[in-house]
């Protein structure tokens, strides 16, 4: 039975929508400003919804690729998986570069420009990544999982609906249905929770059900025997030029191919 304390975390856009469950006990949202206090707060592992490991260059482009296409094809919803920013590019959202300028970055670290959604998302992986180079310990504990990777494999078959429409919600609530007693309940409970958490962070993070159902799902992931957790893309182990994991945890009865 499960005994650690986990989370599964989602960016929702001005804040870090965290679902944590304590061992046993039932799931339990919070807003972090940032992840690294989650992590001091005593929680053994993380599943976070952005990308951990960044490329510096064409080798490390490589190896980020190898593991992004493996979650493309794992998860049945190639669009869902946006091309990571380089660890350059993300020190350039940082410091409150517009488009145009993280984009430039982007192409002289890679040869290649940014989308639009992988600009949006540079400051949030930057942050991650900023902690993770200066925590070693937290390079296993804290690990990448991507939401409809993780809901395929709880399913244990390809999901048929877009998670923004009724149908969609519901067989996501379905796939976490051996894994929760009421996901259902326990969805509302977040939601309802997240109004009176914090109300600065809640007013600046606009969190969407989208990011409530999730963040639900990484945890679900997230309390499994770490034994048990899988990897994509599975072999080699690709590090990046910090020595941080590439790689997206995830839990299935079979492999995802």
């Amino acid at each position: 039975m499960p005994t650690d304390t986990v989370a599964g975390v989602d960016w929702a856009g001005g804040a870090w929508l965290a679902v944590v469950i304590d061992g046993d006990g039932e799931p339990d949202a919070r807003l972090e400003r940032d992840l690294e206090a989650l992590w001091a707060d005593g929680v053994d592992r993380i599943l976070v919804d952005v990308p951990i490991g960044l490329p510096d260059d064409a080798e490390t482009l490589a190896a980020r690729e190898a593991v992004d296409a493996a979650a493309r094809s794992a998860s049945g919803r190639p669009s869902s998986v946006f091309p990571v920013p380089s660890r350059g590019a993300c020190e350039a959202a940082a410091d409150g570069g517009d488009y145009e300028t993280v984009s430039e970055r982007n192409r002289r670290d890679l040869d290649k420009g940014l989308s639009r959604q992988s600009y949006h998302i540079a400051p949030a992986v930057g942050e991650v990544d900023a902690f993770l180079r200066e925590d070693e310990a937290a390079r296993e504990a804290v690990m990448e999982a991507h939401p409809e990777v993780c809901f395929r494999g709880l399913a244990g078959r390809p999901l048929d609906h877009s998670k923004t429409g009724a149908p969609g919600v519901g067989e996501r609530l379905d796939a976490l249905a051996d894994h929760f007693g009421e996901p259902g309940a326990a969805l509302g409970e977040i939601c309802r929770g997240l109004a009176d958490d914090a109300p600065d962070l809640a007013e600046a993070a606009d969190a969407t059900v989208d990011d409530a159902i999730d963040a639900l799902a990484l945890a679900a992931v997230a309390r499994r025997p770490a034994d048990e957790l899988r990897f994509l893309p599975g072999d080699p182990d690709y590090r990046d030029a910090e020595g941080i994991p590439m790689r997206m945890a995830y839990w299935s009865a079979e492999p995802l191919a």
